[in-house]
Formats: structure tokens, C-alpha cells, sequence
């Protein structure tokens, strides 16, 4: 019987709590409360100054008042006991958070009169994010957040310090991987790896950040509006309110479009051993690594006016993400902008399956009819997709789906077998009436649809059958979620 393995010696993998980074408070909220009181000081200070002195109200300002009525003593006790109290109150707030690591799970407390405590178990955490908002970066820290499996399940800390939060992430992502150090043992190779820079594999240049946004469907229906709705509705004599009808929209967008050109600077893309890293943002940064099999379904787009470049999307699916989550479809963007080599390196590690099929990836992205052993949509389907029918289909590997569609908008799906939930089949009226229906296999939430339209409705209920079986045999064998596990040794 082997001896189980202890967990990686660290300062924070070791069952004892820690308090987390001395200007959390003020980070988390205690700048803006901090705000507030000074506003309705300003506002009410004529009165403040004469409920607690008793002074007339004579109009006056109220600093002149205090001098003149030689209460400058008092006054200065005063600002000095609220200080007292809120220094008091943050250094509570402070006492009452910190956090704990053992070899299973990340425990994190905090509140000091409603006490909560959240934790996340290592072998549902998804990715580990470090998020550097602009005053945290001033200030040397980072806040820390655990993607995990479920529904609002992630576990968040609170600021950290900026070396804190490296050696934090890499702890947990050991932890995650199944790897341990036993105890007695120097640190492996392996286990070593986990704190390399990794390899470059994407680097969207300022260029290419700009000019993607530019040349987005939001700023072409805005083009529309201005150019031709809006002189519409002047010559219609509707002008004045349609203007003030399309100064909101006009802001509300390019406020988005600013943000997105901001996130996607600096956007780069890392290989390491412990999965890919993303780093992104220019004046508040954030890096997230997504270990190996995190991917339940992985979308590859190019819209249109992106063709010429030869730019493409990639998106996915995730655990650990929800739909209603803020800014979720960028922070399932995994590679906003990428050209065709990039998004050819990038796959792989991604879909180890995938890692030898070049020809197989092209033929997803760009080509039509049945090669690579491509199934396409029957003759038949082109009453319900004229002129994509050609290019929907699907394609089985040994362990993953691909479903490509689109013409004008193309698109590449991938579904790992081994993160495929169940399967269904469909058929509404017109499917039913030129004999195709879809097949869906289903998987985790998210931006990703991972439906395979249009397929003959024999085909379509051989590859139901099909996926059921792959989808079970794949999920009982999958060990990409464990990818550090070593042999256990006697």
C-alpha cells in the first residue's frame, strides 16, 4: 500500500489561516464609503458645525465660525476621533477576512457582524484569475478570483500582494493538477515547470486591436444610423427627437467599443505546463490561467469584414463561467483577435485531439463539401440555408466533435467527447418535411451553441446513437481535468 502524497511545501498550502493584503478594505469599497462622507460633510456643513457647537446660523463659513469662536481644539478632537473610528472599523473589516489552503479545498471568511465563509474545492476549480485594478496596482495588490464549477460558485480574495497572488495561483493550480511533492522530496522537474514563463502564442499588436473593433458589426450599424436613418428622420422633420434618440445609443456604444479596444492592448496568450495563460488590459490588468480540460466547447469565428485580414474569434464554453455573469461574452473571449497560425498553435492546446490535424482545422474554417471527410448537409437542406448548405457539417474524430457552418459569418465548433452532458435529436415541421433534423449535444452553458444542423435524418439517428456511447466511454476514461497526476510510487 503506497503512502499518500504530501501537498507542495509553501507558505500557504498549509491548513492555517491568512490574513489578506493591510488596504483590502479600502480596495473593496472603503474608498468609495470614504467618498460619500466627505460629500455630505460639504453639503451640510453649515449645519454639522452648528448641531455640534451650537453656533447661529449665520451663513458664514463654517471654518471661519470655528476660529472665530476659538473651538479649533474641539473641532480637531472631533476629525480626530472619526478618523479613530473608521481606521477602527477597516482594521476590523481586516481581522475578520483571511483565507486557507489545505490539500482539498480554499476556505475564505470575511464580515465582521454578518460573518460568511465560501469555499472552493481543487478539483472543481476551473481557472485561476489575477485581476490588477489601477489603485490595487498602486498600492502592490491583486485581487485573486477561483473559477469554479457551479452556479455563482466562484471564490474570490480580496486583495493580496502582487507576489502573494503568484505563488497563491501556482499552489492552487499544483494542487488542481493532481500533483503532489512528498513530503521529504525536492521539488521535480515537473512540479518546477509549473513557475516557467511558458511560451508566447498569441500577441494582438495595437493595430490589430483597433482595427478589429473598427471594423465590428457594432460600429457598422452605428455607420447606418448616422448616415442613413438619422437623414431620414431630418427630412421628415423628426430630427430633433431623433437625435436625442441616438445620442444614447451613440455613447452607450462607443463606450463599449473604447472598453473593448482597451482590453484587447496588451492581449496576449501564454503555453505553460499548467494549461494557457491570459494576460490582457492596459490601465487595470488581469491575467487568467485555464488549466488543461476546462474546455467543454471551443468556437472558432470570422465575421465577414474580417475575411480580408484573415482574423478569426475564438470563444468558449466553461464551467466556471455563467451567462449572467458581467462582462462574460469578453471573459469567455479567449483570443479576441487572432490570425489563422495563431489560432493553428493555439488549438491544440486546447484540444490535445486536434494537435496533428492541421488539414482537418482548415477544412473546418475555410472549405466546403465533404473533404476531410467532412458530412454535409443534403442537396435538399438548401431551401432552409441557400447558400451556406454546402458548408454545414460535422466531422468525428477520436475524441471530439467539429460542427462548422456559416457563409458569410463562418464558424468552427468543437466538442471534447468527454464533456458532453447528454445528446438530444430534433426535428421541427420543415426539417421533418425535407427529411433532416439536428443532433445537440449538450454541455455547460455559455456563448458556444454546439448544434449540428441539417443533418439527413438517418445519419442524424445513427449519430445520436453514437455520441450517447462515445459521450459515456469518454467521460469514464478522461483524465485531462488530473493532468499532473504522476505514477504513485511504492
Amino acid at each position: 500500500m503506497t503512502t499518500p502524497a504530501a501537498p507542495p511545501r509553501s507558505r500557504y498550502v498549509d491548513g492555517l489561516w491568512h490574513r489578506l493584503h493591510p488596504a483590502t478594505p479600502l480596495l473593496r469599497g472603503g474608498i468609495g464609503l470614504v467618498a460619500v462622507l466627505l460629500y455630505v460633510a460639504n453639503t451640510f456643513r453649515e449645519r454639522l458645525v452648528g448641531w455640534l457647537f451650537g453656533l447661529p446660523d449665520v451663513g458664514g463659513d463654517p471654518v471661519d465660525e470655528i476660529g472665530r469662536h476659538h473651538l479649533v481644539g474641539p473641532a480637531t478632537l472631533i476629525v480626530l476621533g472619526v478618523l479613530l473610528v473608521g481606521v477602527g472599523l477597516f482594521w476590523l473589516s481586516w481581522r475578520a477576512s483571511e483565507f486557507r489552503i489545505d490539500g482539498s479545498a480554499v476556505t475564505v471568511k470575511y464580515g465582521v457582524l454578518l460573518r460568511r465563509t465560501r469555499t472552493a474545492q481543487l478539483d472543481r476549480v476551473q481557472g485561476v484569475t489575477i485581476s490588477r485594478p489601477l489603485l490595487a496596482r498602486i498600492l502592490g495588490a491583486a485581487r485573486v478570483e477561483l473559477d469554479v464549477a457551479g452556479q455563482n460558485a466562484n471564490v474570490r480574495l480580496e486583495y493580496l500582494a502582487n507576489s502573494a497572488a503568484e505563488d497563491l495561483r501556482r499552489d492552487v493550480l499544483l494542487l488542481a493538477s493532481g500533483r503532489r511533492e512528498r513530503e521529504g522530496e525536492e521539488p521535480t522537474a515537473e512540479v518546477a515547470a509549473l513557475t516557467e514563463a511558458g511560451t508566447p502564442v498569441l500577441t494582438v499588436t495595437p493595430g490589430r486591436a483597433i482595427g478589429s473593433v473598427l471594423l465590428s458589426e457594432t460600429v457598422v450599424v452605428l455607420i447606418v444610423l448616422a448616415v442613413v436613418v438619422l437623414p431620414v428622420f431630418i427630412a421628415l422633420g423628426a430630427g430633433v427627437p431623433a437625435t436625442a434618440s441616438f445620442l444614447p445609443v451613440m455613447i452607450g456604444s462607443v463606450t463599449v467599443l473604447v472598453r473593448r479596444i482597451g482590453r484587447n492592448l496588451r492581449f496576449a496568450v501564454v503555453s505553460t505546463p499548467d494549461g494557457v495563460r491570459i494576460a490582457s488590459g492596459l490601465v487595470s490588468t488581469s491575467t487568467e490561467a485555464l488549466p488543461p480540460g476546462r474546455v467543454h466547447a471551443l468556437r472558432i469565428e470570422q465575421p465577414l469584414l474580417w475575411r480580408p485580414a484573415g482574423w478569426w474569434r475564438v470563444s468558449v464554453n466553461r464551467a466556471g463561467h455563467t451567462a449572467g455573469r458581467r462582462n462574460a461574452e469578453a471573459e469567455r473571449s479567449l483570443a479576441p483577435v487572432a490570425t489563422t497560425a495563431e489560432v493553428l498553435e493555439l488549438l491544440p492546446l486546447l484540444v490535445p485531439d486536434l494537435g496533428d490535424r492541421r488539414d482537418l482545422v482548415l477544412a473546418g474554417l475555410v472549405g466546403k463539401g465533404d473533404g476531410e471527410d467532412f458530412t454535409t448537409a443534403p442537396k435538399r437542406a438548401r431551401w432552409l440555408r441557400p447558400l451556406a448548405w454546402r458548408r454545414t457539417g460535422f466531422r468525428l474524430t477520436d475524441a471530439s466533435v467539429l460542427a462548422r457552418s456559416g457563409w458569410l459569418h463562418r464558424e468552427l465548433v468543437v466538442v471534447p467527447d468527454a464533456r458532453m452532458q447528454s445528446v438530444s435529436l430534433r426535428q421541427g415541421p420543415l426539417q421533418r418535411l425535407l427529411r433532416v433534423a439536428t443532433v445537440h449535444p449538450h454541455v455547460v452553458a455559455g456563448p458556444v451553441s454546439t448544434r449540428l444542423a441539417l443533418i439527413d435524418v438517418d445519419r442524424a439517428q445513427q449519430l445520436f446513437r453514437e455520441l450517447a456511447l462515445v459521450g459515456v466511454g469518454a467521460r469514464r476514461v478522461d483524465v485531462s481535468h488530473r493532468w499532473g497526476d504522476l505514477e504513485p510510487r511504492p
